[in-house]
């Protein structure tokens, strides 16, 4: 299959008419993303931090991408020189890509950004850029960025569905509002450890619940949470579970 190029404008733009050169950009500070705050990041292992995250809908393997910095002549110093990118299917678990060196921008219309530059991410759906230039700086921004990639392809298993046994998990109302019941049923006394996490994988709710024999359950008050998908994970030890959940 050939490869495909996924284009990602940093101002979530899906086309730019007024550019009579494909790979020149724009030197408008406008036609960036920009970040001026530092946010917690959805990787845990990075520190709060200037990062753009890119939900690319469905997997992909990448092996190239190519980056125009911030081409603002005012604000080259925003630019990004160094950044991590880490990459997930469900944006819970992340696997990290590696560190890479950039060049700023030139500043002039004549800007056609970096050479392509190789990576290897077998599968993902998400792609998460931080930026980890020690450089003092009010922000950092990125103009364009241009993926290599291919669709990868679901096989279809001829194995039976894992479920477990030793428990079940039921929320109600799902979609929810204000209230979250989240009930467990065992067949045996247990401890069962969960997770309630957001789609950039920050975790809502934690702990873990000593059930007997029959039914237990948690409730959550859920009135200020943010409208979205959330991911119940829960485990025993032996099995897990994943629910996925959502606020309205």
């Amino acid at each position: 299959m050939k490869n495909l190029l996924i284009v990602v404008f940093a101002a979530l733009q899906l086309s730019v008419s007024a550019q009579c050169f494909p790979d020149r950009h724009s030197t408008n500070w406008n036609d960036s993303w920009i970040s001026c705050k530092l946010k917690e990041n959805p990787n845990p292992a990075h520190p709060a931090s200037h990062w753009i995250l890119f939900d690319l809908n469905r997997n992909y393997r990448i092996d190239q991408f190519k980056i125009w910095n911030l081409n603002d002549p005012g604000r080259l110093d925003w630019g990004m020189l160094k950044i991590a990118i880490d990459y997930s299917i469900d944006s819970i678990v992340w696997n990290h890509a590696g560190e890479f060196q950039l060049q700023p921008a030139e500043g002039n219309n004549r800007y056609e950004g970096m050479p392509w530059t190789d990576i290897i991410i077998p599968k993902a759906r998400y792609v998460l850029i931080t930026d980890v230039d020690d450089r003092p700086k009010d922000c950092a921004g990125l103009s364009e960025i241009l993926f290599s990639a291919e669709k990868v392809q679901n096989p279809v298993s001829t194995e039976p569905e894992i479920v477990s046994e030793g428990f079940t998990v039921t929320a109600r109302p799902n979609p929810f509002s204000e209230i979250l019941f989240i009930e467990f049923e065992s067949s045996t006394k247990k401890d069962i450890h969960y997770q309630l996490v957001d789609v950039y994988g920050k975790i809502i709710e934690s702990g873990t619940v000593q059930t007997q024999q029959g039914y237990n359950f948690v409730k959550w008050a859920s009135r200020k949470w943010l409208p979205g998908a959330y991911y119940l994970m829960t485990s025993d030890g032996i099995s897990q579970q994943r629910t996925l959940l959502f606020k309205i």
